[in-house]
């Protein structure tokens, strides 16, 4: 019989049967069933690499030299929010007015032509009457060091979230959460020692903001001048005396041109940092708290250099001879003459349907009192 053929038949089909019993390389149709699941129900995680975030940018403009001391915070900020949020915020630092100058900051703000802004209030008395408290004669902070810098800008963040009608000054904007001061402002004069306020008579005193109508309701002559440009004006006669930070009398060495220092304080700049809303709202609310966070810090890095920056100077004013140090009784007179500024504060507010004006005036002129108190 020919059965020889029978085992190479046999091993065939065994072959064909283990390769189709173990799914071999027949096509299957594609499964249109739902995602397979764990043994707990849950859809395995998906290994698609997720979209990368679009960062943000804060354009940031200020009207300082990038030198000047109050910007110390400023860089210290703009960098620390750029890392801790890992880029999805980038602050973009503008200085000396590149991006738009002090005086068409609001309006860049409001409309998008700068993100964010080192606000003057003594720029903008008339948009912020409330808030133009920081600036007043006789109701500045000390600030010869980062304490009493602090104490100021305690005062104001206090100041904003105690009373609504502060805060009502920046309802356009996004809420103020980073504050940095400037000096008090002091009088430097060139030829004449002033100690009490019938010493200004006569006097062309260069300034700006509210000391101008002050140097007018003492008989003096205002001219209006800001620090960079003192040192010209004093040397050439436009004026004979000016209102300056006493750090900037060091920057712009406006002590060459000047004799006397007088040691009143006439007010110092308040600046709140103000940022689009717009732009604000686009940043998540955990990377706005890691900026809210470390704006206190960033204040304090400014503090502490405009702070250092004072001592400095006062000392080489001291070792000019310059300083001017009024008795008790004499600096009594100046607070008196002072005081119709206070009254003009509270009248102008009050007429704004601010209430609790003079509730205000008496509680930042205690704050102010305290930390004059605690040096």
């Amino acid at each position: 019989m020919k059965k020889w053929y029978l085992a190479p038949l046999c091993i065939l089909l065994i072959a064909v049967f283990v390769l189709t019993g173990c799914g071999g390389n027949t096509p299957t149709t594609p499964s249109t069933t739902a995602p397979a699941t764990t043994s707990s129900g849950a859809t395995p995680i998906s290994t698609t690499t997720p979209k990368p975030v679009t960062p943000i940018t804060i354009k940031y403009g200020h009207d300082m030299a990038p030198s000047l001391v109050p910007t110390t915070g400023l860089a210290w900020w703009a960098e620390e929010v750029t890392k801790q949020t890992e880029g999805r915020v980038k602050i973009e630092l503008y200085p000396a007015s590149s991006l738009v100058a002090q005086s068409a900051s609001l309006d860049a703000v409001l409309n998008g032509v700068a993100d964010m802004y080192y606000l003057s209030i003594n720029s903008y008395r008339k948009q912020f009457p409330v808030s133009s408290i920081t600036g007043i004669p006789g109701l500045g902070f000390p600030d010869e060091s980062e304490a009493d810098n602090m104490a100021h800008v305690n005062a104001f963040m206090e100041f904003y979230n105690k009373y609504p009608a502060v805060a009502a000054e920046y309802k356009d904007f996004a809420p103020i959460f980073f504050y940095v001061i400037y000096s008090e402002a002091y009088l430097v004069t060139k030829d004449k020692k002033v100690l009490v306020p019938s010493d200004m008579q006569g006097l062309k005193v260069g300034s700006n903001g509210i000391r101008l109508e002050l140097v007018d309701k003492l008989g003096g002559v205002s001219v209006t001048d800001v620090p960079p440009t003192a040192y010209e004006k004093l040397q050439t006669g436009v004026t004979n005396a000016a209102f300056a930070a006493i750090s900037a009398i060091s920057d712009f060495k406006i002590w060459e041109v000047t004799q006397y220092a007088l040691d009143v304080p006439f007010g110092g700049g308040g600046h709140p940092q103000i940022i689009n809303k717009k732009v604000w709202d686009k940043i998540s609310p955990d990377d706005q708290k890691i900026m809210m966070d470390l704006a206190l810090e960033g204040s304090r890095v400014s503090s502490k250099a405009i702070g250092d920056a004072n001592a400095a100077a006062w000392k080489e004013v001291d070792n000019r001879g310059m300083r001017v140090t009024p008795t008790a009784e004499e600096r009594a007179e100046w607070d008196k003459a002072f005081e119709p500024l206070w009254e003009e504060w509270v009248t102008t507010n009050e007429a704004n349907g601010v209430t609790e004006a003079r509730e205000m005036l008496n509680w930042w002129k205690a704050k102010v009192d305290e930390a004059w108190a605690n040096r």
